[in-house]
């Protein structure tokens, strides 16, 4: 697919037009992700455990979720990544997570090359770079049917921590509780908590999603390219941060300018030393344990 129009040559009162025109997916890759979503899902429900035991167990798909921006709704016109979250059986904790995911992606991968021909697909596996750290994804493309386009799919086994997911769902303090207690890296675990983040997002105007799209493209045209070898926060930090503009500048209305949104966006980033913001949607500082954890990551250098 060929890129857009440069974001900086469009005018304020077109920005709506380039959104539509150059950033929004078309309906008919929009019809071939699906389909390519429909059949990976079917694959991993049906056929990838089946009669099989994996660390001597077998082993059962409890949820399949799509997370990344396929999930959450703001998918760019020129990227066509999935993100596709497998809740297993075999997880009873985070740390039985961390313990035997590279088995479990060892599995899927050995699984999917069997599997292939069946998927009515031509899949590739991405090779995994050389690290000390257990991947926590399976990456592959998959080719697409009616054109010479790929589709990438990052596959990432999880625990299924929250368990029955609903829009007015808030997990319970011991959630965060042994979620902190575990141990893990920043991020080691949020496939788990997929749902919360696909629903924050996913719920939100169709408008505020059109500037979630054109930040998220400045971001990867205009912020990635400039500082290559930086270490920038990823994508769902500004998406966070244009929700927060967003709520702050309208009181949660649709009736706001694209290059307004924008530009509220752009100024908070020029003091973002300064910036300490959090939500109590899904949790709270009731919870002593809770508390503590939160106050000190807000007390952290941006």
């Amino acid at each position: 697919m060929a890129l857009p129009q440069k974001l900086y040559e469009t005018p304020a009162d077109q920005l709506p037009a380039f959104v539509e025109q150059s950033l929004q997916p078309e309906g008919g890759w929009k019809e071939e992700v699906k389909d390519a979503w429909q059949r990976i899902e079917r694959f991993f429900r049906e056929q990838c455990f089946r009669d099989e035991l994996v660390l001597e167990r077998e082993v059962r798909v409890l949820k399949v979720v799509k997370g990344g921006s396929s999930g959450k709704g703001t998918t760019l016109n020129y990227s066509s990544d999935v993100d596709l979250v497998l809740f297993l059986s075999c997880f009873s904790s985070f740390q039985d997570q961390a313990a035997h995911r590279r088995s479990i992606i060892s599995f899927i991968k050995k699984r999917l090359i069997q599997h292939s021909k069946n998927l009515a697909y031509s899949i590739t596996i991405i090779p995994q770079k050389e690290t000390t750290r257990v991947p926590r994804s399976l990456s592959f493309q998959v080719q697409a049917r009616k054109t010479s386009e790929v589709i990438g799919v990052d596959v990432l086994p999880a625990y299924d921590a929250l368990g029955h997911f609903s829009s007015d769902f808030k997990p319970s303090p011991e959630i965060y509780e042994d979620l902190i207690t575990s141990g893990g890296p920043p991020g080691e675990f949020s496939p788990s908590f997929t749902e919360l983040q696909r629903h924050f997002v996913k719920s939100c105007p169709v408008k505020l999603k059109n500037l979630l799209r054109m930040v998220k493209h400045w971001y990867l045209q205009c912020l990635k390219p400039k500082y290559r070898n930086a270490a920038l926060p990823p994508k769902y930090a500004f998406e966070l941060l244009t929700i927060y503009a967003w709520e702050i500048g309208t009181d949660k209305s649709d009736n706001f300018n694209l290059d307004e949104g924008f530009r509220a966006v752009m100024e908070l980033l020029l003091d973002y030393e300064d910036i300490c913001i959090y939500w109590t949607k899904y949790y709270d500082f009731q919870n002593e344990t809770v508390r503590i954890y939160i106050k000190q990551q807000l007390k952290e250098c941006r």
